[in-house]
């Protein structure tokens, strides 16, 4: 496998087609982390802390029941709900750290390997309403991992409505992360968002030379949403009102379940 705890920098890149064209990208990093190596990746890094404060950070709250617990404890009751041997399992999050204690991610990769081979895949999709739903996905193939999809049970953009599915390819190894989602409205490819990056060593030279490079990195990011909204309304693409998910807060291998109330 040879997947371990990393830095990945690269490229976010948005294409939107219809109804006007739309793109933009940004040069980011995310940090590949195995969630049972936190303690030692602190210790061997100065400008590293998880659940406290530092240059950058990793906090449980920000992930899985998003109540303070260890996502890990999240992770092993889905992979038992699909039935995925919890022995031997290694579990690796792919997200924005917090920098200087402050964090959005748009979407959080979780890869969960069972004796080395990728088992599931789920992604953390967040709004800036405070909504999150996880894309659940059980693979039984290597060929999987490309080629997965669901509805789409959240709304995300005040751009975009909610009757739309989404595609992903996902694709991460020892060097490189690729991960491609297109969303699909009304049987038209509406756009697609991408991030692909290479992997660097997660050690203080180079967490020291991203935040020199990209200072405030988390900033940016939830700076650039608006903006780009901002270029979205200036080019009158059509405002769409938020309107809160009427479906559970995780869906798995694109089966969803309405909220009760």
């Amino acid at each position: 496998m040879g997947i371990k705890s990393s830095i990945y920098n690269g490229v976010v890149s948005h294409s939107r087609l219809i109804p006007k064209n739309h793109s933009f990208s940004y040069k980011v990093y995310s940090i590949l982390f195995n969630i049972d190596e936190l303690e030692n990746i602190q210790k061997n890094c100065n400008l590293f802390s998880y659940n406290r404060f530092n240059f950058f950070s990793f906090y449980f709250k920000d992930h899985g029941k998003k109540d303070g617990s260890n996502p890990k404890e999240w992770i092993l009751e889905i992979a038992s709900r699909e039935k995925i041997d919890k022995d031997n399992l290694e579990i690796f999050c792919l997200c924005y750290p917090r920098v200087l204690g402050y964090v959005f991610n748009p979407i959080s990769v979780w890869f969960i390997y069972s004796n080395s081979i990728l088992k599931m895949i789920i992604y953390e999709v967040r709004n800036t309403f405070g909504e999150d739903h996880s894309y659940v996905f059980k693979l039984d193939n290597e060929s999987q991992k490309l080629n997965h999809k669901s509805k789409k049970l959240m709304h995300v953009s005040p751009f975009i409505n909610m009757d739309g599915e989404y595609q992903f390819l996902t694709d991460l190894n020892s060097k490189q992360v690729k991960i491609v989602i297109k969303e699909i409205s009304e049987k038209k490819h509406l756009l697609t968002a991408s991030f692909v990056g290479k992997a660097k060593d997660l050690n203080d030279k180079n967490l020291l030379f991203n935040f020199l490079l990209y200072p405030l990195l988390t900033f940016k990011v939830i700076i650039g949403i608006h903006f780009q909204a901002l270029l979205l309304w200036l080019k009158n693409i059509k405002y769409v009102k938020h309107i809160k998910s009427k479906y559970k807060k995780i869906s798995y291998n694109n089966e969803y379940t309405l909220n009760d109330d």
